[in-house]
Parts: C-alpha cells; sequence; structure tokens
C-alpha cells in the first residue's frame, strides 16, 4: 500500500475537484523536462470502454513484444492500479518516489501561477504518469483521458493513434447537451492527419466524427466498415482488421461488449505497428485480461457481480450482458450513484431488471444521497420492493441475508461503491 504522506497529499488534491484546462499541467511538465515528448502514445476517449480498452490494448502489443505502458482511472483500492507496464502495477516503493518528485515540482509551479489556480490530483497523476513511462522507457504507453478531451489534462499528447471507444450523453454541463457536441469535445485530441479508431457510435455520433476526422485529414477506421467484429464457434469470435484477420479469439471476460472492445483495441494495436499481429501470441494473451469491477464475479452461490457501470448506456450493456447469466433467478440490486449521473434512468433500467434494490452511498463527496434517490419518481412509481441503507457495508449485508445460493447480488451504479467494497475485502 501507498504510504499515509503520499495517500493524504493525493487525497487534499481531491478535495479541490475537477478544473479543466491545459495551462497547469503544460507549466507543471515543462518543469518535469517534458518526458510526454518522448513518448510514442495511444490516446484513448470515449463516455464508456475507455479503461477496458487501454488495458486490451496495452495487452495485445506487449504480446507482440514491446514494452508497453498503461495509464487508466479510476482506481479501485490503490493509486498504483492507474500505472501498469505489460500487465503489472507499479511499486509502491516506486509510485512514493514519482509522486514525491512531482510534487517538488508542482509545488514550484503553484507558487508561481497562482492565478490559474492549484495543480489538481489527476493533473498531478498524469504528469507523473509520463515521467514514470519515459523513465521506464516503454515502447509504448496507452492513455486513458478522463472526463473529456479537449481540455483534458492527457490532451497535451501529440499522439500517434487516436481511439473513441463510445459517445453518451454524460457530463453534459462540461462537454455538451448532444452526441454531436461531446463528440467534439473528445475528438478534440485529434491532431492534423492523425490515425483514429472508431468505435461502436450512433449515427449522429459517426456523422461528426467523420466530419471531423475529413477536416483533420486523418485517416480513420471505422468499426463495422474497416474491420469486423464476427461471431465463431460457441464461445469464439473473430476480428476482420484491415492488414489482418484473427479467428477463434477468446475472452474470459463476460460481456458482448468487451468482444467490441477488443477489435477496437486489436485495430488499434495493428494501427500503431503498421503490421498485422501475430496471432499465436495474440491468442495466448486475450484470455489472460483481467478488468477489474467490470462483470466481476466474487461469488458463486449466491452469484455476486459487481460492475462499475455507471452512466445509462452502460447499466444497458451490463444488463444485457447478464440476461442469460442470471435466467430464471431472483436478482438484488446494490446500487449507489453520483450526483452527477442520471440517476432517474439508471434506476429505471435496474427497477426493470431487479426484483428488489438497495439504494445506498459510497464515499464520494460528489455521491447523490440515497433517500434523494429513493424519493425519484422512477423509484416511487415501481412496484419493485426498494429499502434503503446509508452504509453500503449494511445494504450488501442486508442483501446477503435476503438471498439464497440461487439468487444473484448485482452490486454497480458507481465504481466508488466498489471500491469501498473492494476496501474492505482486503
Amino acid at each position: 500500500m501507498v504510504n499515509n504522506e503520499v495517500e493524504e497529499y493525493l487525497t487534499e488534491l481531491d478535495r479541490l475537484g475537477m478544473k479543466p484546462g491545459l495551462a497547469r499541467i503544460t507549466k507543471l511538465l515543462k518543469a518535469l523536462g517534458n518526458p510526454e515528448k518522448r513518448l510514442k502514445t495511444i490516446h484513448i476517449v470515449g463516455t464508456n470502454g475507455k479503461s477496458s480498452t487501454a488495458r486490451m490494448v496495452s495487452t495485445i502489443l506487449g504480446s507482440q513484444g514491446l514494452k508497453a505502458g498503461a495509464y487508466l482511472s479510476p482506481h479501485l483500492v490503490s493509486f498504483t492500479e492507474r500505472y501498469l507496464i505489460n500487465g503489472k502495477e507499479i511499486t509502491p516503493s516506486r509510485f512514493e518516489k514519482l509522486i514525491l518528485d512531482v510534487r517538488e515540482k508542482a509545488e514550484e509551479v503553484n507558487k508561481r501561477s497562482r492565478s490559474s489556480g492549484p495543480l489538481t490530483q489527476f493533473e498531478v497523476l498524469t504528469a507523473a504518469a509520463f515521467l514514470y513511462f519515459h523513465q521506464m522507457k516503454v515502447d509504448v504507453a496507452v492513455i486513458e483521458a478522463g472526463l473529456g478531451g479537449r481540455f483534458d489534462a492527457t490532451n497535451v499528447l501529440a499522439s500517434k493513434v487516436q481511439v473513441l471507444t463510445t459517445v453518451g450523453l454524460e457530463h453534459t454541463e462540461l462537454l455538451g447537451k448532444t452526441e454531436a457536441a461531446i463528440v467534439r469535445e473528445k475528438l478534440a485530441i485529434l491532431p492534423d492527419k492523425g490515425k483514429v479508431v472508431l468505435g461502436l457510435l450512433s449515427v449522429e455520433a459517426m456523422a461528426e466524427s467523420l466530419k471531423i476526422c475529413q477536416r483533420k485529414k486523418a485517416r480513420v477506421l471505422v468499426l463495422g466498415e474497416d474491420f469486423s467484429l464476427l461471431k465463431g464457434r460457441g464461445e469464439k469470435f473473430d476480428v476482420w482488421t484491415a492488414r489482418g484477420q484473427y479467428s477463434d479469439l477468446s475472452l474470459t471476460l463476460f460481456g458482448q461488449y468487451q468482444r467490441t472492445n477488443c477489435a477496437v483495441a486489436i485495430q488499434a494495436a495493428e494501427l500503431f505497428t503498421r503490421k498485422p499481429l501475430d496471432e499465436k501470441k495474440l491468442k495466448r494473451a486475450l484470455p489472460r485480461i483481467i478488468i477489474p469491477a467490470r462483470l466481476e464475479i466474487i461469488s458463486d452461490h449466491p452469484l455476486v457481480v459487481l460492475d462499475g457501470a455507471h452512466n445509462p448506456s452502460g447499466i444497458g450493456e451490463l444488463l444485457s450482458s447478464l440476461e442469460t447469466l442470471v435466467e430464471g433467478k431472483r436478482k438484488i440490486g446494490v446500487v449507489s450513484i453520483l450526483s452527477d449521473k442520471d440517476a432517474g434512468q439508471m434506476l429505471g433500467q435496474l427497477l426493470d431488471f431487479c426484483d428488489i434494490l438497495f439504494i445506498t452511498e459510497n464515499s464520494n463527496p460528489r455521491c447523490m444521497p440515497a433517500q434523494e434517490l429513493a424519493k425519484l419518481p422512477v423509484v416511487k412509481e415501481s412496484s419493485v420492493q426498494t429499502f434503503v441503507a446509508r452504509e453500503n457495508q449494511s445494504a450488501l449485508e442486508s442483501a446477503f441475508k435476503l438471498a439464497s445460493t440461487r439468487d444473484v447480488i448485482l452490486v454497480t451504479g458507481s465504481l466508488y461503491l466498489l471500491a469501498d467494497i473492494k476496501k474492505r475485502m482486503m
């Protein structure tokens, strides 16, 4: 675990909240010697699927003999989860030194640039990631963006390949109220003559994406047109790309959406290497991919599933993926939701799916109070038995008491809820 000094420093930064803009991190990176300028990067943006796709891209490139880093967010238990090289987390001791080194420069920048305000937690962690990957001499760094694109701290990169996974109406107060507006913010990461992979997008989002790519004279590869995901035999699937055909692939991950993420990741990796992937090495690597808190099963009797779906589109994908797994079983939900999410729609989806629902809270300051969630019209109008328990440990314990060995307990709505639960399991 990370020591108290570093943990307290980063926690204090988190209290400053989010402040979009590139001025602060640009100054910090200059003070650190601009490590980001010496990295070859793949930049991943989107509403859902960013972390899964980033893990997959880095794993695939690692399987091909490259030293591949991945910068992810958020973490569940430890900040070290955000920094991977060929699937291995940074060690706590190395992370502590890294953050203390960055902190020294950050405090110097804060003193010189008081007008723009102090550096945020995400800016410090992002700068630290670039410094770490430079120090470790990675061949490629796969970088997951935060909320947006244009003013996201990661948008200081001149990336080699860009990926847009999905687009949904989330953080509309920051990104725009339509999918087209959100695409414009996300694809602000796209440099002139970039190389971009587009995932599963709506007609509106795709049209706007193609318009931007045309204006930037980017090379575009579109899922379903330039590369394809095909159903194979049984649980197997095939991916046909611009350069190769990869057959009888398999994942240990549940969910059709993970196959979609995998197809996007394969195409992004191939676009970076500019040659077909070694199929045998690819086949060996894919089943080893583990993504915490994505349809993660922590118990079989009863079946307990943890999933970090935190918006309506994510909840929809989750429930669709669970249909065959939970058919004929009684379903007990445990949910908490942040205040900036579409709580009404998310609860509506869960109430349609669950037989019993526990509404709870998590440790994030932005968590919507359970009592407020329970007062939403969609809850009051539902016939589903609903309970309110502010303490998520109490909610989960109550769910276990109600469940028989044949039932299903689904814990979802926020990664912060899952983080609270995971920390208690350690």
